[in-house]
């Protein structure tokens, strides 16, 4: 059944209540109904006991910074938000959200950029207007996430280091107990080293709960640590030597 303003006027002047008007659509409760009232431009007269036009005050003229931040990803769509944020002088792309939103505009995933709240709001499309006060209980879910600045933040960060985070998953085979293994190409030499009698203990131990071998576990020890302090790029070529071999 599809709802318009008059026909909710009409019901009120036939003395039906907003509950009663609000279930008639299935709306939960009147809260519903004076939302979708609201994007019709009308709101709630307490004196009147009906809805009136709602008056909006005069927008206003849109900041200098605002409108940098729109035309930045109007050239880029599909910018770093970080990087953006940065070069306007934020803290962040959270900082930038923050400061949008209080200048009354919202980030927009249809036009990849920020738009006024009140196209926002526009963007339902009527078709899903019947389900609103499931939207609603969803919206009000969705308050808790995590803050659209801070998403697009880790966002451009996971794209910056992509190459890196590519080679982690490839070449970490994870056991059952999240050990990393390493397959090591070339010959293998004799190691002899001294260890105190407790290191000793907890390597057979380990070696032991995780069913691996000591030197398994000594060599992927000795890799993260070298990772770890300058030596990720030789490690790199070294552990993709051989799938290189065999695939050539």
């Amino acid at each position: 059944m599809t709802l318009r303003p008059e026909d909710v006027f009409q019901h009120l002047a036939d003395g039906k209540t907003r509950d009663e008007i609000a279930q008639m659509y299935g709306y939960k409760a009147r809260r519903y109904l004076d939302q979708f009232m609201m994007r019709r431009g009308y709101q709630w007269s307490v004196e009147r006991e009906t809805y009136v036009e709602r008056v909006t005050p005069k927008k206003k003229r849109r900041g200098q910074k605002v409108a940098r931040v729109i035309e930045a990803f109007q050239a880029e769509p599909y910018g770093d938000p970080k990087r953006i944020a940065e070069a306007l002088g934020f803290a962040s792309a959270f900082e930038m959200a923050q400061y949008m939103q209080a200048h009354g505009y919202l980030w927009s995933n249809t036009a990849r950029n920020y738009v006024a709240q009140d196209r926002t709001q526009d963007e339902v499309s009527p078709s899903t207007e019947a389900d609103s006060p499931r939207q609603a209980v969803s919206n009000e879910g969705e308050s808790a996430s995590l803050p659209l600045g801070d998403a697009l933040e880790i966002l451009g960060m996971l794209v910056k280091h992509r190459a890196k985070l590519e080679r982690l998953l490839l070449h970490t085979e994870q056991g059952a107990t999240d050990v990393p293994r390493y397959t090591i190409p070339g010959l293998s030499v004799v190691k002899s080293l001294h260890i105190s009698v407790e290191l000793d203990r907890l390597l057979r131990s380990a070696s032991q709960a995780w069913r691996m071998s000591q030197r398994e576990i000594l060599e992927a020890a000795v890799i993260e640590f070298l990772r770890k302090h300058g030596y990720d790029e030789v490690l790199h070529r070294l552990l993709t030597g051989r799938k290189q071999e065999r695939t050539s």
